[in-house]
């Protein structure tokens, strides 16, 4: 008796999986670049995505990083840090020095023992993505995009801890998004 049930598991399993490749239009493989190395995989965000996603939004697109039809590749970045660095450099210059931004009330004056950083929106932090086509050697850049969230607060930073370029960032990058902005692109290019 048990080994029928796992006869009948086995030959279950082989049916939803040759249905599983029977639905594959289009396979992809995602690769984060930090601008040395390559690294294969979803990021924990993009896997919580592709799983949550893949079977209503991306149907008949396979993950596949063995014979992808297509590569995404995406990194990090900041665009527009050189624009805040003189400002950053300053406030850091003025937090090294022990002056305290001071705040006067109705009461009386008031030393923050924190200073807020707002955002600029010449500075946005973005994950890009360029999709590449494998059916070429070598491969080229078939379209590139963006993915990245607001960032609707300030920045609260205590005293001791100095101000960079990503705190007055207006967005933050978002590997996640911009996995579903290629994935997007990819069924309407393809028409999947």
């Amino acid at each position: 008796m048990l080994q029928k049930a796992f006869v009948l598991t086995f030959f279950l399993a082989a049916v939803a999986l040759s249905a599983t490749a029977q639905d594959c239009k289009l396979k992809f493989s995602v690769a984060y670049s930090d601008g040395k190395t390559v690294q294969v995989g979803l990021t924990t965000e993009q896997k919580k995505l592709w799983d949550h996603d893949a079977a209503k939004k991306f149907k008949g697109m396979c993950l596949d990083d063995k014979t992808p039809d297509f590569i995404i590749l995406w990194n990090q970045g900041l665009n527009g840090a050189e624009l805040a660095q003189n400002s950053v450099d300053h406030a850091n210059v003025i937090l090294s020095t022990g002056q305290n931004p001071t705040t006067t009330t109705a009461q009386a004056s008031v030393t923050s023992a924190y200073h807020y950083v707002r955002p600029s929106s010449q500075v946005r932090g973005k994950a890009d993505y360029f999709v590449l086509d494998t059916s070429k050697k070598p491969y080229p850049m078939i379209h590139q995009g963006e993915g990245y969230q607001d960032v609707p607060r300030d920045v609260k930073t205590g005293i001791d801890r100095s101000v960079n370029a990503a705190d007055v960032a207006s967005t933050v990058p978002d590997p996640a998004a911009a996995l579903e902005n290629a994935l997007k692109w990819l069924k309407k290019e393809k028409k999947i």
